[in-house]
């Protein structure tokens, strides 16, 4: 048996139509701009940063996200590519702590819009339990042993984790579409 004895995080980086989902695909020219975290393939217990009311942004912090209900069950055509990395069991299991923390705290935390301005402009700013999506996944997965990248969380966009080339795209398509294999 290996150290990756059959353990996952999946990352779901999502295409929104969103008015602030379009400005990012617009200003920065990719396809998603989005991305949660998953312990599990189901997609049903997905985490995120991102709004807390389906039809309000400003009422934005740290989320639970699922294919079935709220913003993926009312937006299942939103297209999404479901990134399947191996870990290690240590791993795995801190990237849980970190979630449960997440969400034992969870109103301490806010969205941070300065730090995705500063994002797109290539500062680097971290900001008192304030983040964006991506930071937070970056962040997570840092926090849990797994360094994808070679710059700092702030600056990690959705789309990064695409070219980093440490797992397998398992899906690509629409969320109401997706079903585990």
């Amino acid at each position: 048996m290996s150290n990756y004895d059959k353990r996952y995080i999946y990352i779901v980086i999502s295409k929104t139509n969103t008015t602030l989902g379009k400005f990012i695909q617009r200003q920065l020219g990719v396809g998603y701009n989005h991305c949660s975290v998953s312990l599990d393939d189901s997609l049903e217990d997905i985490f995120s940063f991102g709004r807390k009311e389906i039809h309000n942004f400003f009422r934005a912090g740290f989320v639970r996200e699922s294919i079935s209900d709220g913003f993926f069950a009312v937006h299942k055509y939103s297209d999404v590519a479901v990134l399947q990395i191996p870990v290690t069991e240590e791993q795995w299991n801190q990237a849980s702590e970190g979630i449960t923390q997440f969400k034992q705290q969870k109103n301490q935390y806010k969205y941070s819009l300065l730090g995705l301005a500063y994002c797109y402009l290539g500062i680097p700013v971290k900001r008192k339990n304030k983040y964006f999506c991506s930071q937070f996944v970056a962040e997570l997965l840092k926090q849990a042993g797994i360094e994808l990248f070679d710059k700092e969380e702030s600056l990690v966009r959705p789309h990064d984790f695409l070219s980093v080339g440490a797992g397998e795209v398992v899906y690509a398509g629409e969320i109401g579409n997706y079903c585990v294999a």
